[in-house]
């Protein structure tokens, strides 16, 4: 192969590469524009995979492995024992044995891409020095890259989008009986409802007119142990913002006359940023995005004809069970479970461990570590046995559909070169697992939404009823609870069970609405009543796609394009203007009860309402959040905010300061209030009851809504607002509003948050960039985590680590933290957009651009290392170049 090195306009001094010679290879080339997007050019797709496989390797050799061992549970091999307990867990998952089986699932084309993105990857490696990072933990050589490597970097990321146990749910529920309540309806009727904050559906939307198993203490034990690895709780984060948002506006409302689409998923906190900026042209491909380091081809993207985006959707595709385990002679591992009466072996995988003791001066040297083994349970999906009580003779086993060999692969492929909506109906039906509400536009005009993953069909729901506990809690692994057996396979189907059609998955092309808005919102409404299987599928079954969805996000976008069209026409800047939001859907709603309850209490007879009316702090802090524009600016001169350009800072305005001291307010009364309504009772049936977050705020206002016929009584019989000494219903409730709001004060004025606010009473003060932050972590830590002491970016604010940013709770803008958030640390943001995107259509193709938390590479204090976060802090973008030569 023949590299040439092209260099135009603002492009970048490329890499010259010297490449293997001979008639099977071509000319290709690799050139970096001004902000270190690398675009490649290839005569056939094997040189231009071959050439992506270098080019990740030259930017992100180190984000490739971490990632590769972190799912194969050996990542302790290169970063040391804090990783162990992370392996101990991973190991059991057996996404590399589950990797190794999908590798001839997948088309002659797709195999033939992963083995030259391999080659590529293992030449650069060959031929260049490892990393710096390497050196950090005394390792001079590492393993070459393999295509099952590329195929468990895919699932690790689909892991985290899908994988679920059951057992906090589970939990709650139990505790609630023992209490003698009916724990389902505490837990989904009060605590923890599937019913969104406000409804909103991709499908709903754009289609209007207008515009019972007792689990034993093994199942805790097990979570704790689990928790250990940040895979795991990555996938059981259930909280508000995780997933992504995507939309798409029709051609009819938009001032080109075609659509302009939108995508930011939101992933982990890390550096380097989760994406890889690149151009790939060559071998049938011309297509430009975001690609997955590790992996061939294009995630998320565009190419001449069409663009897409993709959410997370969290389709219910793990069952956990309650097995009846006994010793067995005659099965290879010793255990049986019980199936029916009848005995079934448990497998045994025999597993070693080793651990990089990263002792200074000696290199690549592995301690081994005391053997283990993986009990597999074939039934399961060969999922593993978790844990056993011997004692009980009970074990907890999880069945996952990630557990069989599967072609998300396949599917990116397909997608890459897409011409037309048939083209992306057809590529996503390979699409297994870590299902995505996938939004489309073409420059013809078409927009579409789809929806698409092998869900399996329980057997006890397509038999019209619930056996024992429900899907979302733990189930009876001793029958009449099992994913049924494939009979009727569907076209391109993986699993060996049957899965809901297609036909049956939400879907909708050209709606009349003109538009389509996509933010981990339900597209079926099945939660809207917050009774999850009272649904029927046609021909009957119950129809049971998912329990969990967010509806804050979905519903502000939803108004926020509505509104867009009704001024109209739509532009670029107007979409990521929308993207760049931070209003408080919830604040909209909670703010005027705040006023409410303060008017109320001050002609109030009840002594402890009417003190809390005459209290001036709470007065001020009221009228603050009356005149709240409901959105959340850092309002300190070190903070990033969306008003602010290209990543250079600007002093606030006195309408920023009073917003950003509003917000703290706000978001500091929101978490008191969940304290003393709902943690209130949840202490009282036990200390250590798991709670929930976004679920949290759902469930005071579903309170609040009904407090016209419950007064404030649950639907389980708990009296969330009752206070001792007041009689009146509506006294309580003002007296917890205005209470909370007291209580946030003096947390804000407390030790708690000295470092933020140095005790002071002084409401203005409370600015919210001294509590809002963000820190892009790194497994090395400083010099490597984005700010940090050795790295070019450090603290901005003394004594509070990390770098402020605007937004809040589950705003367009994702940037949330814990609802009862009370410390500064806590407030640290764990999940951001890993990508801005809008592209609008044109005649012949798409004006586009990005935006990334980092840069291409990965090179501590390199180039193109950071070049790209300071946009990024300030929602600011770079445009997507599609040739070499553009000027930008």
């Amino acid at each position: 192969m023949r590299l040439a090195l092209l260099t135009a306009g603002l492009m970048a001094a490329g890499t010259l590469v010297a490449l293997p010679a001979g008639p099977a290879h071509a000319a290709a080339s690799v050139v970096r524009d001004a902000d270190g997007v690398p675009h490649i050019k290839a005569a056939s797709a094997k040189d231009l995979f071959y050439m992506q496989g270098w080019v990740h390797a030259q930017d992100r050799l180190f984000q490739m492995d971490v990632t590769r061992r972190r799912a194969s549970g050996t990542l302790a091999e290169l970063l040391g024992r804090g990783s162990l307990a992370g392996d101990q867990q991973m190991r059991p998952m057996g996404l590399r044995r589950t990797a190794e089986k999908s590798l001839p699932l997948l088309s002659p084309q797709t195999q033939d891409a992963l083995r030259a993105y391999a080659a590529g990857v293992n030449a650069w490696t060959s031929r260049n020095r490892l990393p710096g990072q390497y050196a950090a933990v005394q390792v001079s050589k590492i393993p070459p890259w393999t295509p099952v490597d590329s195929l468990v970097v895919n699932k690790a990321l689909a892991f985290t989008l899908s994988f679920d146990l059951d057992i906090d749910r589970t939990t709650n529920v139990q505790a609630y009986d023992a209490a003698g309540l009916d724990g389902h309806t505490a837990v989904f009727g009060d605590l923890f409802p599937f019913a969104p904050f406000a409804e909103a559906s991709p499908v709903i939307d754009s289609t209007a007119v207008k515009t019972r198993t007792t689990p034993t203490g093994l199942a805790a034990d097990y979570l704790e142990r689990a928790r250990q690895a940040p895979m795991i709780t990555a996938a059981l984060d259930r909280s508000g913002d995780r997933g992504s948002n995507s939309w798409v506006i029709g051609g009819e409302h938009t001032a080109t006359g075609r659509p302009i689409l939108a995508s930011d998923p939101h992933l982990s906190l890390e550096t380097p940023a989760t994406f890889h900026p690149i151009t790939l042209e060559g071998g049938g491909f011309d297509v430009q995005g975001d690609s997955l380091p590790g992996t061939p081809f294009i995630v998320l993207g565009q190419n001449r004809d069409i663009t897409y985006a993709a959410t997370q959707h969290f389709a219910d595709v793990t069952d956990t069970y309650i097995e009846k385990i006994e010793k067995d002679p005659a099965s290879p591992s010793g255990l049986s479970t019980v199936y029916q009466g009848k005995r079934e072996p448990v497998v045994a995988i025999e597993e070693t461990f080793r651990v990089n003791p990263r002792t200074p001066g000696k290199l690549d040297v592995l301690d081994a570590e005391p053997p283990g083994r993986t009990l597999i349970v074939p039934r399961r999906n060969n999922g593993p046995l978790l844990s056993v009580d011997d004692q009980a003779g009970t074990g907890l086993s999880v069945q996952y559909t990630g557990f069989s060999p599967t072609t998300e692969l396949e599917a990116f492929r397909r997608l890459n070169p897409a011409r037309d909506v048939d083209d992306f109906g057809e590529a996503i039906q390979h699409f297994d697992v870590g299902a995505q509400h996938f939004v489309y536009a073409d420059r013809k005009g078409t927009i579409a939404y789809f929806t698409n993953a092998e869900v399996p069909i329980r057997e006890d729901l397509q038999a019209g009823e619930v056996k024992g506990n429900p899907p979302y809690l733990l189930r009876d692994g001793t029958g009449g609870n099992e994913w049924l057996p494939v009979t009727n396979r569907q076209p391109n189907q993986s699993l060996p069970y049957e899965i809901l059609p297609f036909s049956e998955l939400p879907k909708v092309i050209n709606p009349p609405a003109g538009f389509i808005v996509s933010a981990n919102n339900d597209p079926t409404a099945n939660t809207f009543d917050n009774d999850m299987l009272n649904q029927l599928r046609p021909g009957g079954g119950i129809s049971y796609l998912a329990f969990f969805h967010n509806g804050f996000r979905a519903r502000r976008i939803t108004d926020m394009v509505r509104a867009a069209i009704r001024k109209g026409p739509v532009t670029a800047a107007d979409v990521r203007a929308m993207q760049a939001d931070t209003t408080a859907l919830d604040g909209q709603y909670f703010t005027p009860l705040v006023a409410q309850a303060l008017q109320r209490a001050r002609t109030s007879k009840v002594p402890s309402l009417a003190e809390l009316a005459s209290d001036k702090r709470i007065v001020e802090a009221a009228g603050r959040l009356a005149r709240w524009r409901h959105t959340y600016p850092t309002g300190i001169p070190q903070g990033y905010d969306a008003s602010d350009r290209d990543g250079k800072l600007s002093t606030p305005s006195q309408q920023e300061i009073d917003e950003s001291v509003a917000a703290t307010i706000y978001a500091l009364w929101r978490g008191r209030f969940v304290v003393n309504t709902l943690d209130q009772h949840v202490q009282r049936i036990s200390p250590k009851l798991p709670v929930a977050d976004a679920q949290s705020v759902i469930a005071v206002r579903r309170l609040l809504d009904d407090f016209g016929t419950r007064k404030g009584v649950g639907r389980s019989g708990i009296d969330f607002f009752a206070v001792p000494g007041i009689a009146d219903p509506a006294d309580r409730r003002d007296f917890l509003i205005l209470k909370s709001l007291g209580d946030a004060l003096t947390l804000a004025a407390s030790d708690n948050f000295k470092a933020a606010y140095a005790n002071s009473t002084r409401q203005s003060d409370y600015r919210w960039g001294k509590l809002h932050r963000i820190t892009l972590t790194s497994p090395l830590g400083a010099p490597y985590t984005i700010p940090s002491d050795g790295n070019r970016f450090t603290s901005p604010l003394p004594g509070l680590p990390g770098i402020p940013v605007d937004g809040g709770f589950n705003v367009p803008d994702v940037s949330s933290h814990p609802v009862r958030a009370d410390a500064p640390d806590r407030f640290t943001i764990s999940l951001i957009p890993a990508r801005r995107f809008v592209a609008s259509a044109t005649a012949s193709g798409w004006t586009t651009v990005n935006s990334m938390p980092g840069g291409a590479s990965e090179q501590l204090g390199g180039r193109f290392e950071q070049n790209l976060l300071p946009r990024w802090l300030t929602n600011d973008t770079y445009p997507l170049r599609r040739f070499p030569t553009a000027a930008g």
